[in-house]
């Protein structure tokens, strides 16, 4: 859930942001020195730093399920709010400060995330799906703590909070999906393998085939 509302911030930004794939980078990798020391591109980098439930929101009723033969009582699902820091990152501060307010003036233009702009199992979600940029009292911690922590030069970013609903019935049900890196090339300790009769008749006929005739 939290990787396809990466999916829809990076949407957002880059189509209200009206910015191009092929200039700017949208990452959401913590923003550490290290990080900053490899970028090649400009970036706008999208960092989720906290995730805890919204109880505002909190609904303690129990909903209905009906199926053909029995009903179920279910409590409503929980609400929990993600707040990101958005930063810009580019070698000119006046490019940042032009792709940080690029940023900011695509996600603040409204409450809740569209259907249109919701990508993957967001398009599911039971609740309107809201969003709050840049308001006073929302951050969690204080933010130059945060940046010492990083051991990374604080400078000017927003936060963005949205706050997602969380059915814990619905929630295990897709098996995990984790990226995986195929390595190509020659290995340094190769493993090895005993020929056995069969295995020298092959490859002494493959010897013969390549003489010439």
């Amino acid at each position: 859930m939290i990787h396809d509302l990466d999916k829809t911030l990076e949407k957002i930004i880059l189509e209200r942001g009206r910015l191009s794939k092929n200039e700017v980078d949208i990452a959401f990798d913590l923003p550490s020195s290290d990080w900053a020391s490899r970028l090649s591109r400009p970036t706008i980098n999208c960092w989720c730093y906290d995730l805890r439930e919204n109880t505002k929101l909190r609904n303690m009723e129990f909903n209905t399920i009906r199926g053909e033969r029995s009903a179920q009582m279910r409590l409503a699902p929980l609400r929990f709010s993600l707040t990101y820091l958005v930063t810009a990152w580019a070698r000119k501060i006046e490019d940042e400060h032009q792709l940080l307010w690029r940023a900011l003036s695509a996600l603040v233009r409204s409450t809740v995330i569209e259907s249109e702009m919701a990508q993957g199992a967001l398009r599911d979600q039971p609740y309107d799906i809201p969003i709050s940029v840049g308001q006073i009292g929302e951050t969690t911690g204080n933010l130059t703590d945060l940046w010492s922590v990083l051991e990374s030069e604080m400078r000017l970013g927003f936060t963005c909070v949205v706050t997602l609903a969380l059915d814990t019935e619905r929630a295990l049900e897709a098996p995990m999906v984790f990226e995986k890196e195929i390595g190509v090339g020659q290995a340094q300790q190769p493993p090895k393998r005993v020929l056995t009769a069969l295995d020298r008749k092959i490859i002494q006929k493959a010897d013969k085939d390549k003489k010439p005739r």
